[in-house]
């Protein structure tokens, strides 16, 4: 009777480490397919049986799921830590445990998803904003097929995606000023390469031409989400617009908190000369003074469907992407335009 076969003499046939056959017959994430192949076709050949009970031991579910925070160098964008405690109690929900990996956004290298996946046993991923699909870290995951949920527009065979309505958010923000009477609004836009600025920004364009308004794009300033960028963006804004002038939407809340405090250190009031508007919705605009008027992500309901679509692709379901409207939070940064100064 032939002695058992065992990783260790598949290991030796093909030349490779015992770990990687392991890994292999496993269907770890990180092994290449064409490993994965030339392990199970050798097995086979060579009559191997998996021993159940140590398979169990190594195929055991950890419950463990990597939730992946960007690290920005810049300011901080506080309104992504809102999506993540709803999201840990929808994974609780599903018998789950997050663990949280904060990962610089512009350096990133490429393949440690692979390694992270592996030492910790994740069952699972969780990308937040601002993972977009041409990021590396996102390019890995489809790459690896981990089961994993953005809050983008990645969507691969174990990828979806739960997207917040950015288009329909940037209408929302220009049908209120336009609403208001405002015909010149300026606008603060995020980094451009990024998506939802993209969209954000057609939104809003597209508001304003339902009020026969066509934006000029010297209206415009480019900033990087960060608070002093929206400061600077605004007072160049009143600057090249003296009396003109009656609002400015920001694609972002830090932006627009920038902007509100370059405007009174000006003189300006808000929204008595000059109306704003944000864009994300964090808790804390509801304490700016004036309170600011935004643009909310709904993060109770983000969070609860990322959990479930996460079940879905851990569950060999494809990959899909859902869009949830966002809300537009009223508040007192925004007035009737014929109140405006000017």
């Amino acid at each position: 009777m032939n002695a058992k076969v065992s990783i260790k003499d598949i290991a030796r046939e093909l030349g490779l480490a015992a770990s990687t056959v392991s890994r292999a017959l496993n269907g770890v994430y990180g092994v290449h397919p064409a490993t994965i192949g030339r392990v199970r076709a050798k097995a086979l050949e060579m009559g191997y049986v998996p021993d159940l009970g140590a398979k169990q031991l190594v195929g055991k579910s950890s419950g463990l799921i990597g939730v992946f925070m960007p690290e920005f160098e810049a300011e901080a964008t506080p309104e992504i830590s809102e999506f993540f405690p709803p999201l840990q109690q929808a994974l609780k929900r599903l018998g789950k445990d997050a663990i949280l990996f904060s990962v610089p956004h512009g350096r990133y290298a490429p393949g440690q998803l692979s390694e992270w996946v592996r030492m910790r046993k994740l069952e699972g991923c969780v990308f937040l904003p601002a993972f977009w699909r041409s990021h590396p870290l996102i390019q890995d995951a489809l790459e690896l097929r981990v089961p994993s949920v953005n809050f983008g527009d990645a969507v691969g065979p174990a990828c979806s995606a739960a997207a917040s309505g950015d288009r329909e958010g940037g209408r929302l923000a220009g049908r209120l000023l336009t609403s208001y009477g405002h015909r010149r609004i300026g606008y603060i836009d995020g980094p451009p390469q990024l998506p939802i600025c993209r969209e954000r920004y057609a939104g809003f364009v597209e508001a304003l031409a339902e009020a026969g308004i066509a934006h000029a794009p010297e209206l415009v300033r480019a900033g990087d989400f960060s608070g002093a960028s929206g400061a600077r963006a605004a007072l160049e804004l009143r600057g090249t617009n003296p009396g003109g002038l009656t609002a400015i939407a920001c694609a972002n809340d830090l932006m627009a908190m920038g902007a509100i405090m370059a405007l009174a250190q000006t003189g300006a009031k808000v929204p008595e000369d000059v109306s704003v508007i944000g864009y994300d919705g964090a808790f804390f605009t509801a304490y700016t003074n004036p309170p600011l008027s935004t643009v909310r992500h709904i993060s109770e309901q983000m969070g609860s469907l990322a959990a479930e679509l996460l079940a879905e692709v851990l569950n060999g379901a494809p990959g899909r992407r859902v869009i949830v409207p966002p809300a537009l939070v009223e508040r007192a940064s925004v007035a009737i335009a014929s109140s405006v100064g000017g």
